[in-house]
């Protein structure tokens, strides 16, 4: 009879402690074997159930001791958890690096790990995962951590880093095979072939936005240098941007900036800034009786939030940029179940893409194709881009 082994893969906060080195962790794995000496029948499975012990149930249901509803039980939550069952697999073993600059990307640092596992656990692939936390993204500690890697040799990273360590990145990224699925490749035309990215195209969303722009351009923004570079994306479109109006706290003075500004109401309204602020942004236009003809967002508003910050009335023409298209089922509910979101997050979006790209290029080629995305000559994802209006329930599609 062959061996199953149950495997359900977790990355322990211990991961991302702060440390003046880089480290690298190994991929942790939980094997949830039957340790009682004693069987386990059908009575006992049953009551495993109904107790909400799953892992219990997954490592002692035995086929000779099954029902129908008990193996209907074991293959759905099979499903749901997605988890490993090796018989004796024999492909290549993926062996795969996370750059983690823990100081720069905060909640994203557990997040992009969860995305990579996700991915790696819905292909059901071998695989060694070796996460490296580079703290920060000086040229020191990019340039320490991708030796590390080099050393543990792995050929392959994933490394969601922001604009500040692109260039340390870039420039001591030789020998291995590197993903940035944070920036866009525009951010550095001359990388190598070795560096691919998967930022999204904001150029193409505010093209794609000002389709639905009426009247002057009025510009929302916050201090971030995301923020400000999407003004400039604004400005540098066919369309006059008449004023940009910054806003950073709660603190900011929005009746001095919003009460008897004309522009606003013969204007489109572009939101640059993070959803709490831009939904708190048009519900103040609407509490000054300000109705600009349309307000505009690229990607960094597409998410539920920006519903439950507002009235229906406050954003019944607030239009948003999304690059974000169909997700995997499979993939998007182990994602679920490893706290991350897929659907609304591009970031997570981008890192599967980035796996599945190297997947099948360089581990699996028969390897079940997951997305429609491509990347280009250039080195860089190709999302399409969607406007979606905010109805009154969810988002609605504009084409």
């Amino acid at each position: 009879m062959k061996k199953i082994f149950f495997l359900l893969l977790f990355l322990g906060a211990a991961a991302y402690a702060v440390s003046d080195k880089p480290s690298s962790i190994p991929l942790p794995k939980s094997v949830f074997l039957d340790t009682n000496p004693t069987a386990c029948n059908a009575a006992c499975l049953d009551r495993l159930l109904i107790n909400g012990q799953l892992f219990s149930f997954m490592s002692r249901y035995k086929e000779e001791y099954s029902t129908k509803f008990l193996e209907e039980n074991y293959l759905n939550y099979a499903q749901i958890f997605n988890l490993f069952i090796y018989y004796e697999y024999d492909s290549e073993n993926i062996k795969l690096a996370v750059l983690i600059p823990q100081k720069s990307i905060k909640g994203y640092a557990l997040t992009s790990v969860n995305a990579v596992l996700a991915y790696l656990l819905r292909q059901r692939g071998d695989f060694e995962l070796g996460v490296f936390n580079s703290v920060d993204e000086s040229e020191e500690s990019i340039k320490s951590t991708l030796n590390e890697i080099r050393k543990g040799g792995y050929s392959y990273v994933i490394a969601p880093i922001t604009q500040d360590g692109l260039n340390a990145l870039v420039e001591n990224g030789y020998g291995v095979y590197i993903f940035i699925p944070t920036l866009h490749k525009s951010l550095y035309d001359n990388a190598p072939d070795n560096i691919i990215f998967g930022g999204i195209d904001y150029d193409a969303q505010i093209a794609a936005l000002n389709e639905f722009a009426k009247g002057d351009i009025v510009i929302f923004s916050g201090e971030s240098k995301l923020e400000l570079s999407l003004n400039e994306m604004v400005k540098n479109q066919d369309k006059t941007v008449e004023n940009t109006l910054y806003f950073t706290s709660l603190k900011d003075n929005f009746k001095k900036a919003i009460e008897g500004n004309k522009n606003l109401s013969s204007s489109s309204v572009y939101l640059n800034m993070p959803r709490f602020m831009s939904g708190l942004l048009a519900s103040q236009l609407r509490a000054y009786k300000q109705t600009p003809l349309a307000l505009l967002s690229t990607q960094i508003n597409y998410h539920p939030d920006i519903l439950n910050l507002t009235q229906y009335e406050d954003r019944k023409n607030l239009y948003l940029a999304n690059s974000i298209g169909a997700i995997d089922a499979h993939l998007e509910s182990i994602n679920a179940f490893l706290g991350n979101n897929v659907e609304y997050d591009w970031v997570n979006y981008s890192i599967s893409i980035g796996m599945e790209y190297i997947n099948i290029n360089f581990f699996n080629d028969e390897s079940e194709k997951l997305f429609s995305e491509e990347i280009n000559n250039y080195g860089q994802i190709e999302y399409d881009t969607r406007i979606f209006k905010a109805g009154q329930y969810g988002f609605l599609r504009q084409d």
